[in-house]
């Protein structure tokens, strides 16, 4: 009985390359990069449209760069536009993650976009501007020239060469486990990317200009040293973090790295739950943060030692793409 309820409770998972899960990771940075900046974008309209700021004005700034004769209405639009067309990369993208074949569409995207970019920078020179080391224009750059069309390409070519990924069979803690490192992943790339626009802010002060940090005083110049060199460093462990719990997830007999990683942040995390309450005398002047941390790494303790008991001789066994045609008792 046991073994029949575990074998209902298995899923194939979608076979995926390792540039295809990449490309899903980026897609989904992209998808939440989109929702902010569709948000920015309706408040910036809704201001305009409700008065709150005058239509005409003009001198507008972002990102260091001064917008002469965009009015606020302008900047919406072109806001928009701009989340718009980073939720499109995401939706294509993740389309492309999940099948191969369906990869033409981003790859076209993703070239047009860095033609684009191309034209404006090199019309831009002509017109003795050297928008290339635009923050703005830089970033996008990468993001589509450097990154997304390198995916892309090597999907594409995966895909002409007949290479299909590993579709591995998911119990439900697997899965659950499966989505939490995937959560950790973007987090990461997320934490990598603010990490980057916060220091390019503070390094556009002026390097002795004060700043407050966690009720500690530091030089702009120091600051974005700090920023940039513990900001990085975190997000490259939850990466690693993340990752560790994936391949776990797909494959259990790879599960203990993970599970030792997991257990001692949830020991350090309990610990200092446990010192916070014993000196605030209670659980009200105790930072959201450790009960979080706590809650988190136990998580990952409890699905990481349940997925190393389960039998290692069906669930969570890479099938080579072909499960979904085969049944559960196919050798």
């Amino acid at each position: 009985m046991h073994r029949a309820a575990g074998e209902r409770d298995e899923v194939t998972s979608v076979p995926q390359t390792p540039a295809q899960v990449t490309l899903g990771v980026v897609s989904a940075v992209m998808a939440i990069l989109g929702g902010v900046v569709l948000l920015a974008g309706g408040l910036v309209l809704f201001a305009a449209i409700t008065g709150q700021v005058d239509a005409s004005d003009s001198g507008l700034a972002i990102a260091g760069v001064t917008l002469s004769g965009w009015s606020p209405m302008g900047l919406a639009i072109v806001t928009l536009a701009a989340g718009a067309l980073l939720c499109a990369t995401a939706w294509l993208g993740f389309a492309a993650s999940r099948d191969s074949s369906r990869v033409g569409p981003y790859r076209f995207l993703c070239y047009l976009v860095g033609l684009v970019l191309l034209v404006a920078i090199l019309w831009s020179w002509g017109s003795g501007t050297i928008l290339i080391f635009n923050p703005i224009v830089l970033s996008t750059t990468i993001t589509y020239v450097v990154v997304c069309s390198s995916l892309a390409d090597r999907v594409q070519r995966e895909h002409d060469d007949g290479v299909r990924g590993e579709s591995f069979l998911l119990s439900g803690h697997q899965r659950a486990l499966r989505l939490i490192s995937q959560v950790m992943i973007v987090t990461a790339v997320l934490n990598a990317v603010i990490t980057l626009i916060v220091w390019y802010a503070v390094s556009q002060m002026d390097p002795t200009a004060q700043v407050t940090l966690a009720e500690a005083q530091y030089t702009a110049g120091r600051l974005s040293s700090i920023v940039l060199g513990w900001g990085l460093a975190s997000a490259a462990v939850n990466l690693l973090v993340g990752l560790l719990g994936l391949r776990g997830a797909n494959q259990p007999e790879k599960i203990r790295p993970f599970l030792w990683v997991s257990a001692i942040s949830f020991a350090y995390a309990a610990v200092q739950l446990v010192l916070g309450i014993v000196t605030s005398g209670g659980m009200g002047s105790v930072q959201s943060s450790s009960l979080t941390d706590a809650l988190f790494y136990g998580a990952c303790t409890y699905l990481s030692v349940k997925i190393r008991r389960q039998p290692q001789d069906r669930e969570g066994q890479a099938t080579g793409g072909e499960a979904e045609n085969q049944p559960f008792g196919a050798n």
